[in-house]
C-alpha cells in the first residue's frame, strides 16, 4: 500500500513538473503572438498591452480611465498618457466622457482595433475552438479552474514581489 501510495506522489509530482512547463510554454508562445501582432501593427509591446486591458474592461462592462490603465500597466500618469496618445493617433481606442461625470474620460477600443485585431488573431480562435472541442464540459471546468489559480498565484507573487522592493515609506 506504501508502495502503491509512492507510485502516486511520484506521478503527481510528474504532472505537476509537466503542468508548470506547459504554463511556461504557453506563456512564451502567447508573448511571441502578441508581438508577432505588435510588430505586424508597428506598436511598442506595452501598447497592446494597453489595447487588450481597455478592451478587457469594455468586455467586463467596466471601461478604464487613464488612471485604471496606468495601475493595470504600473506606469506612471506621464507615461500612460503617452501611450494612450499614440494610440489613439493610430486609430485603436478613443477617448470618451462619461456621460453622469463629464469629469471622468473613459478609453474605448475603436471598431478598427477590433477589425485588426479580429483579422489577425481569428485563425488563432478557430484552432483553439478545435483543441477546446476535444475536451468535456468537466474537463473545460477543471482547466478553468487550474487557470484561474495558476493565474491568482501569478498576480499574488507579482504583488508581494513589487511590494518588497519599494522604496520605504516615510
Amino acid at each position: 500500500m506504501a508502495q502503491q501510495q509512492e507510485g502516486h506522489d511520484d506521478e503527481r509530482a510528474r504532472l505537476q513538473r509537466v503542468l508548470v512547463d506547459d504554463v511556461r510554454t504557453l506563456t512564451y508562445r502567447t508573448q511571441h503572438l502578441a508581438h508577432a501582432f505588435a510588430e505586424h501593427q508597428t506598436m511598442h509591446p506595452t501598447d497592446l498591452e494597453a489595447m487588450v486591458h481597455v478592451m478587457q474592461a469594455e468586455t467586463d462592462g467596466d471601461p478604464l480611465t487613464a488612471g485604471g490603465l496606468a495601475g493595470a500597466l504600473n506606469l506612471s500618469s506621464a507615461a500612460t498618457t503617452s501611450v494612450v496618445d499614440r494610440l489613439e493617433r493610430a486609430g485603436h481606442v478613443q477617448r470618451e466622457r462619461d456621460a453622469v461625470d463629464r469629469r471622468r474620460v473613459h478609453l474605448r477600443i475603436t471598431r478598427e482595433a477590433m477589425g485588426v485585431a479580429g483579422a489577425f488573431f481569428g485563425p488563432l480562435g478557430r484552432r483553439t475552438d478545435a483543441v477546446m472541442a476535444q475536451f468535456s464540459e468537466a474537463e473545460l471546468a477543471a482547466v478553468h479552474r487550474f487557470l484561474v489559480g495558476f493565474s491568482q498565484a501569478m498576480e499574488d507573487a507579482e504583488r508581494e514581489h513589487r511590494s518588497a522592493s519599494s522604496p520605504a515609506q516615510p
